[in-house]
């Protein structure tokens, strides 16, 4: 019986290794909105493109053709360009150096003629925190290595939520692990109040990545030469639920342990859609995205000879 068993089971993990191609169904194309949006002295971009299927890896096909707008509380007008396909840009001039003030309310509005239904949506610009430095440190593993984080006091009050972007060597960092969202100095989800302090170490080293090479050594996380720009984004707390709720969906580990993971779905969006022939709620017409308006503060820093300098007379002095 032992001896059956052990075929049983040496045949059940060989066939654990057969190559499966699942015909999966494709569904039609779902608008995707793009419009994040902020209050800095720079072009402002909404982008407009249609959902592919899971496995497609293709560029997406943009939306061309929408009327793009967004105004405020006070009814000033912002009118987003089609400058590219499927982009859709708003410049600042000498008159409006930016698109407004903390505390606004904003409206979006996306017309679609030849679909014949307008999405709607609102964002409140809401305050951010200001950074006051960004180091680099001296590790422990590798010897030599060097990570980085940054300093900044988070605004007394609860409720404040942010998105930590980061921007290495000029290069935006986009990889799951770059969605740093907190809620105030560190909490992870609305009620828990860490209010008014630095922000905890998870989030200011948050924008270090370690990683190995092949033969599984740690490397240093910066190198002498490299350069690191942080920015603090403030979002509405319903932007920073679909931020976590996108890293939810975009973490699929693969084999045994997607048993327990979540269902793949479309993120909730705050984006409305109503039909233009007499303003009703369109509920048949799909749409995926988010509108949100920041404020944001930045700052850089860069691993030269100076800043070397600078970390080993610290280290001398401790």
């Amino acid at each position: 019986m032992k001896k059956y068993y052990i075929i049983f089971l040496s045949v059940l993990i060989l066939s654990c290794e057969d190559i499966i191609t699942p015909d999966l169904p494709s569904n039609d194309p779902i608008l995707v909105v793009d419009a994040w949006i902020n209050n800095l002295e720079k072009d402002q971009v909404i982008k407009l493109s249609e959902s592919q299927n899971y496995l497609d890896s293709s560029t997406p096909i943009p939306v061309v053709g929408a009327s793009v707008f967004v105004y405020d509380e006070n009814q000033n007008q912002f009118t987003f360009t089609e400058v590219d396909d499927g982009e859709y840009i708003w410049s600042p001039d000498s008159i409006t150096k930016n698109i407004g003030e903390v505390g606004t309310k904003f409206y979006l509005s996306v017309t679609l003629q030849s679909d014949g239904i307008n999405i709607l949506s609102e964002s409140q610009l809401n305050r951010t925190s200001k950074i006051d430095s960004v180091n680099f440190v001296r590790g422990q593993v590798p010897e030599g290595s060097y990570y980085a984080e940054f300093w900044s006091r988070e605004e007394e009050g609860p409720g404040d939520a942010y998105w930590i972007k980061s921007y290495i060597n000029g290069e935006l960092q986009t990889g799951l692990q770059d969605i740093i969202t907190c809620i105030d100095a560190g909490a992870s989800s609305e009620g828990a109040i860490i209010d008014g302090i630095p922000f905890i170490p998870p989030i200011r080293r948050g924008l270090t990545k370690f990683d190995s090479d092949d033969e599984g050594n740690f490397l240093s996380p910066f190198m002498k030469g490299d350069s690191l720009y942080v920015e603090i984004h403030s979002v509405t707390f319903e932007a920073f639920d679909f931020l976590n709720k996108t890293a939810i969906q975009i973490n699929r580990p693969g084999g045994f342990s997607e048993l327990f993971a979540v269902s793949l779905s479309n993120v909730p969006t705050n984006l409305l859609v109503t039909n233009i022939s007499d303003n009703s709620i369109n509920s048949n017409y799909s749409v995926v995205g988010f509108f949100n308006v920041s404020s944001v503060h930045g700052m850089g820093n860069t691993l030269d000879e100076e800043e070397i300098e600078k970390i080993e007379l610290y280290n001398r002095e401790w």
